[in-house]
């Protein structure tokens, strides 16, 4: 008899094993559709890690290669770090410098084609290395002054797509335009422009004259209406306009693959939704040789900010490890862990509510927050401003 407990134990253990390794390998759709997903913490990564003379600094842009391994572009310490799928910290790639395999502020990082792709930001230009990390090539990349890289994304051949705020052509003269021009563009592995893949006239921000400081300083207009772009693992790359519920996958070589449009009723904006972006709004600037981050919005920028009547229909969206949209949208009472979800055909799977790890205003357009398979890897500052790496698993939420 109790042979026969023991084997039963045994073979009740070994079926809920069997279930749980089947509901990891079930679609990411078929958790969607729950309606909620629990991130829940598996790897955390802090400077206590990492040699004595190495530590988080400015960490922004994140990409996973086919391994697994995690590049986190430092921007303040003009290098990447690299750690393991299990969060162990590896290696540094480049150092400061204009040279070649030198790194002026990295922003973001990419990696496609066995290569890895690395915008810098002072430098206005692509780094191009090699898989191991070793330089192959520069190429400026230059939207025109006062332009902006919102985006950068590595297709799996190796070619970029490239969103950006067109600025000034060199030697025009600077004007206050009443729109921007934001562009989706397919460079090459050599990072050099090919077409055009999407073009929006918008009106995101102005530029400004500050008497105090005598130079130009550009105000961002929250919650304008604007353009969202990702690109799937699978290299379809997905834009939209955000005044309508409305977004087209498109195949970078073929054109569209499908148009996707839901109904939709505007929220109105009201004022704790300009009180939170002046509450979140952090500027860097140089005071003397050093440089900070100002707590608050100068006078210029609060007096000539402009808000629309209505918030935007999403706020971006994000692509998860099986090519599933995330799309950020906006709900009555702003809770940020809110996404409608499509499958890569542009299907509905459902609308989820995501908890377990912070998910703010910023989640779906931060640079910082990348998919791998069923995981998510973010950075994440703490209320001092010391920063880690921290990876979720996607479960079901409860």
């Amino acid at each position: 008899m109790e042979k026969k407990i023991r084997a039963a134990g045994i073979l009740s253990t070994a079926i809920l094993v069997s279930w749980a390794m089947a509901a990891q390998d079930r679609p990411l759709a078929e958790l969607y559709k729950t309606g909620r997903v629990k991130l829940v913490e598996e790897v955390r990564v802090s400077d206590k890690a990492f040699p004595s003379d190495i530590y988080f600094q400015n960490p922004r842009g994140i990409a996973i290669d086919a391994a697994g391994r995690v590049y986190v572009a430092d921007s303040d310490a003009n290098h990447l770090k690299v750690f393991g799928r299990d969060g162990k910290f590896l290696r540094t790639i480049g150092r400061k410098g204009q040279g070649p395999g030198e790194f002026q502020g990295p922003e973001f990082v990419e990696i496609g084609g066995g290569r890895i792709y690395v915008w810098e930001t002072m430098s206005r230009r692509i780094s191009i290395l090699d898989a191991e990390g070793k330089f192959i090539a520069l190429t400026p990349f230059y939207p025109g002054a006062f332009g902006v890289l919102i985006r950068m994304r590595a297709l799996p051949d190796g070619r970029l797509v490239a969103y950006y705020e067109r600025g000034f052509a060199p030697g025009s003269q600077i004007r206050i335009p009443d729109t921007q021009d934001r562009v989706v563009e397919l460079l090459s592995a050599e990072a050099k422009p090919l077409r055009t893949l999407y073009e929006k006239k918008i009106r995101a921000s102005r530029l400004v004259w500050n008497e105090e400081t005598n130079s130009y300083v550009r105000v961002p207009f929250p919650y304008h209406p604007g353009v969202a772009m990702e690109v799937t693992p699978a290299g379809i790359v997905a834009v939209g306009e955000n005044d309508n519920y409305r977004f087209e996958l498109l195949d970078p070589d073929k054109g569209q693959l499908a148009s996707v449009a839901r109904s939709f009723t505007a929220l109105k904006l009201a004022e704790k939704d300009k009180q939170a972006h002046f509450g979140r709004f952090r500027m860097r600037v140089f005071k003397g040789n050093i440089k900070t981050i100002l707590p608050k919005p100068p006078p210029v920028i609060v007096k000539f900010t402009e808000f629309p009547d209505t918030v935007p229909l999403y706020r971006d969206f994000i692509a998860d490890g099986e090519g599933n949209l995330w799309v950020h949208i906006y709900v009555e009472n702003r809770a940020a862990n809110v996404f409608d979800v499509f499958s890569p055909k542009g299907e509905l799977l459902g609308r989820i509510t995501v908890d377990g790890a912070p998910i703010d205003e910023l989640f779906a357009s931060n640079a910082s927050v990348r998919f791998a398979g069923r995981s998510l890897w973010e950075i994440e500052r703490d209320e001092e401003g010391f920063s880690s790496l921290v990876k979720y698993r996607l479960t079901g939420g409860k």
